[in-house]
């Protein structure tokens, strides 16, 4: 970049600065020159440059208007140089927040990408759930670096403590995992937690159908909302069923209703759907 930055406190902006990360998140991607990317939040470039370098189509979003014309100066002046040797770049200067994925690639002819950044703390929900979960038909896989702790929530198996809604929904749509942790000391400014960096694979067969999707979500909600009750309670007060139909569910599950939420693995919670659906719509 030509000036330095001074990092915006409303905007979340805490800039990574230790190239040797950037292009490890870029390697374990494994990218073709065919693949379209979506980079949420480009920043200063450290990742976009060595992403752009793979030959992609890149599309690289950032809310920062400065940040914005100076990635451009230097995309321009580099394919004055290099050719077309760094593929196809678009800095689009815009709120990732407001767009939806399908939107973005459609408007191109693209039907699908992967998806790579490093989302500012405050956006990580957000993130996960507006793109990873709404739009997962549109990614190919993904490769986010966010706040340790929630990283190692997502990956979390049943029966920690840290177990919850968004390990139940995300490893029922992908294959998580773990690739590496960033110190806090490689950003500016410096948080005050460390970083993951977490590789997500669509499962080529979901376990939920993305017309059980909505409800499914809704169910691990409800559960994990009143995670100290059991399965039992949480299912009577938010279903309205009776002790009958609950001990019907419970048959029709498998699975012993006394226990709580975080004993359940990502398939128990998909055939509790199916129970509770099955008699909810007939009772």
């Amino acid at each position: 970049m030509r000036k330095a930055f001074r990092p915006k406190k409303r905007l979340g902006q805490n800039f990574l600065y230790d190239p040797a990360i950037a292009r490890k998140i870029v390697e374990r991607a494994n990218l073709s020159p065919q693949q379209t990317v979506i980079e949420l939040g480009a920043g200063k470039g450290i990742l976009t440059k060595p992403l752009s370098s793979r030959g992609v189509r890149l599309i690289a979003l950032e809310l920062d208007t400065g940040l914005c014309r100076e990635l451009g100066r230097y995309f321009d002046a580099h394919r004055v140089t290099n050719g077309a040797s760094t593929g196809h770049v678009e800095i689009l200067n815009v709120d990732f927040t407001k767009i939806t994925i399908t939107g973005l690639l459609a408007s191109r002819g693209v039907s699908s990408c992967v998806l790579v950044g490093n989302i500012p703390y405050h956006l990580t929900r957000e993130v996960l759930f507006s793109f990873l979960v709404d739009e997962v038909e549109m990614l190919d896989s993904a490769y986010l670096m966010m706040q340790r702790e929630v990283g190692e929530r997502i990956v979390s198996p049943p029966g920690n403590r840290v177990y919850g809604i968004t390990s139940v929904i995300l490893q029922s749509l992908y294959a998580v995992r773990p690739l590496f942790r960033v110190s806090a000391g490689s950003f500016n400014p410096r948080p005050k937690v460390d970083s993951i960096v977490l590789e997500f694979k669509p499962s080529p067969t979901p376990l939920v159908a993305p017309a059980h999707l909505r409800p499914f979500i809704r169910l691990v909600k409800s559960l994990f909302q009143q995670r100290r009750k059991t399965l039992h309670n949480t299912i009577r007060a938010f279903y309205a069923t009776s002790e009958d139909e609950l001990e019907e569910i419970q048959t029709i599950a498998g699975i012993d209703l006394s226990q709580r939420p975080e004993a359940l693995s990502k398939e128990e919670f998909v055939r509790l759907l199916g129970a509770v659906e099955q008699v909810t719509s007939t009772g």
